[in-house]
């Protein structure tokens, strides 16, 4: 599409990832090939795409309903600074939800009226998912609509049909607690804020769950101006995402004509803010936070420990992500160990431990014994998601041998419907002529079809082109 090969990118997450999946987004774009620039949060790239042109000073509700998750967070924009005050969300709610209540009203439906369960198929829920998700798209706009699904299932007397219609009050029914859920998260981002909902200057809607009407309204229960009408939703990410990587290549160009790059003046400067609390492990399953929950960053927080055992030689601090003041109930990322310190009576050892909280959210984890220097680093990702260097590599092999595959296969397809189309051409232009002209051109069919059956494309090239020399003399001949 871009008619050069694109080998960077900048990838949009949702606000409430975790760290965790932020990494593991990261890998899967080496994996392709990439170099991740820098990872940004979906909704503050919703409102870059939507501020960056706004010279007044405003606050901005960014509710981001998308698929599989659901994020609010409160933007303020004052002088091209963007600043993420407050962000909620619930990464196990998205419009995948409302399809699957649809699936399950179907499935009940239909089990009930023929005594048989649809949801025993996964072929038959593949078509039952397609066709809740049509339906509920559809009732976006309209306020029924008609789910027809022909020879779904088998009974004794034969093939049996779903052919139901679903209103858009149904609909409503069937997903009111889903987007209630939403409200309270809302009121609580803007009161993590320190505003009111009479702060909130715009409600930017991002995500294909936005269009629907029970949403829109939703919305106006917090701030009752409702939301603005002016933004695509499905494209106010992408397109917060190319000024990012537009900022980039300009700092880049800037780069390589000098020792140093200034900020350009009419470019976003983002201010991120942590969704969840980033902490240690401590003695009684404690946890011990080093960054708060809405701490801005990129960030850096230390704190002091020591030992809790006489001739301690070595401390470990189990790294964890959450609110839960018990550690063990927070989400495990990795863990920090520290060994070779100098024997000593409990509590003489300092051990300072670092967060340190990049760009992309990526956490860095440092443990430094005071008295020795020693010190050990870890790069804070989910144990059991990790994957090393050479995991990567091979994936990145892998990923461009199976595209090379492809590539392949569509060329060899293309070729194939080629050859294919100049056989019946010249099937048609000779009919059943048995002169020496359509003989001859029979020959070069079955030469041809050889070739089809041997597939190699030089071959198949060569003879295409002699068809196709054959199909000229038969226009000049007047077939």
């Amino acid at each position: 599409y871009f008619g050069e090969e694109i080998d960077q990118a900048v990838i949009t997450v949702p606000a409430y990832f975790t760290d965790a999946q932020r990494q593991a987004t990261r890998d899967a774009g080496e994996i392709a090939g990439l170099n991740v620039r820098r990872i940004i949060d979906e909704p503050t790239a919703a409102a870059i795409a939507y501020g960056i042109d706004k010279e007044e000073d405003q606050i901005l509700m960014v509710y981001d309903f998308g698929g599989g998750t659901f994020d609010i967070s409160i933007i303020e924009v004052i002088g091209g600074v963007f600043q993420v005050l407050a962000i909620k969300g619930n990464n196990m709610l998205g419009g995948d939800d409302f399809d699957q209540r649809i699936v399950d009203w179907l499935v009940g439906d239909f089990k009930e009226e023929h005594g048989i369960d649809l949801s025993e198929e996964k072929g038959t829920l593949y078509k039952l998912k397609a066709a809740a998700e049509q339906a509920k798209i559809e009732l976006s706009q309209a306020q029924k609509t008609n789910i027809l699904l022909e020879a779904i299932a088998m009974s004794d007397s034969g093939p049996l049909t779903l052919d139901v219609t679903l209103t858009r009050s149904k609909l409503e029914n069937l997903i009111e607690d889903l987007v209630e859920s939403t409200v309270p998260l809302c009121r609580q981002a803007i009161e993590d804020a320190g505003l009111t909902p009479n702060d909130i200057s715009s409600v930017i809607m991002v995500g294909g769950s936005t269009r629907i009407p029970m949403v829109q309204e939703a919305v106006k229960k917090v701030v009752e101006t409702g939301a603005r009408k002016d933004v695509n939703p499905d494209e106010v990410v992408a397109m917060g995402a190319a000024y990012q990587s537009e900022l980039l290549a300009s700092l880049d160009a800037e780069l390589e004509m000098s020792a140093g790059a200034r900020m350009p003046e009419d470019n976003p400067v983002i201010v991120h803010l942590t969704p969840f609390s980033l902490g240690v492990g401590l003695v009684g399953d404690q946890f011990g936070v080093l960054i708060e929950r809405n701490s801005t960053y990129p960030t850096e927080a230390k704190d002091y420990f020591t030992t809790t055992r006489d001739f301690q030689t070595a401390i470990s601090f189990p790294i964890y992500e959450g609110e839960e003041q018990v550690a063990s109930t927070n989400t495990f990322l990795d863990m920090l160990r520290i060994d070779g310190l100098p024997p000593a009576p409990r509590g003489i050892p300092r051990i300072e431990v670092t967060f340190r909280l990049n760009h992309d959210r990526i956490l860095e984890a440092t443990a430094k014994d005071l008295t020795t220097g020693n010190e050990v680093t870890v790069t804070v990702v989910a144990t059991d998601n990790r994957l090393s260097d050479q995991e990567k590599s091979r994936m990145t092999r892998e990923a461009r041998n199976r595209i090379t595959k492809m590539l392949e296969q569509r060329v060899k397809e293309t070729l194939y419907n080629q050859a294919e189309s100049l056989i019946f051409r010249a099937e048609k232009m000779i009919g059943d002529s048995d002169d020496e002209t359509a003989v001859e051109t029979r020959g070069i069919i079955d030469t041809l079809q050889r070739a089809l059956d041997g597939g190699d494309a030089d071959q198949i090239n060569g003879q295409m082109e002699r068809l196709s020399d054959q199909i000229t003399k038969l226009e000049a001949a007047e077939y």
